[in-house]
């Protein structure tokens, strides 16, 4: 037996997976005080898109504190964006501490 998907469902699916996996982070800057620094998450997309944002910008801070072989430790969170298909952003202002520190 042979199915047949319309060719328009199919590429309204695959728009869809594109536009839900969209997800960035910025740069690594420095923050509003000594040794705290900032990432911004974005993504568009999904009714989701600010957890999509804040783990792009979780997982940054967590990467650049791994890579000084520390441990992110958040200060303060903020985020924008209201409506699904606007981008949504999450802006993490963290330091990282010492391993034996962070427990």
């Amino acid at each position: 037996m042979t199915h047949f998907i319309p060719r328009r469902a199919t590429a309204a699916s695959l728009l869809f997976l594109v536009l839900a996996a969209c997800g960035t982070a910025s740069e690594i800057t420095a923050g509003p005080q000594a040794d705290i620094y900032s990432v911004t998450g974005k993504a568009t997309g999904t009714r989701m898109s600010w957890v999509t944002a804040r783990n792009r910008a979780m997982d940054a801070a967590s990467d650049y504190c791994k890579q000084r072989q520390q441990t992110m430790r958040l200060r303060s969170e903020s985020t924008s964006g209201v409506r699904s298909l606007e981008e949504q952003t999450s802006t993490v202002n963290f330091t990282c501490v010492s391993s034996q520190a962070s427990g």
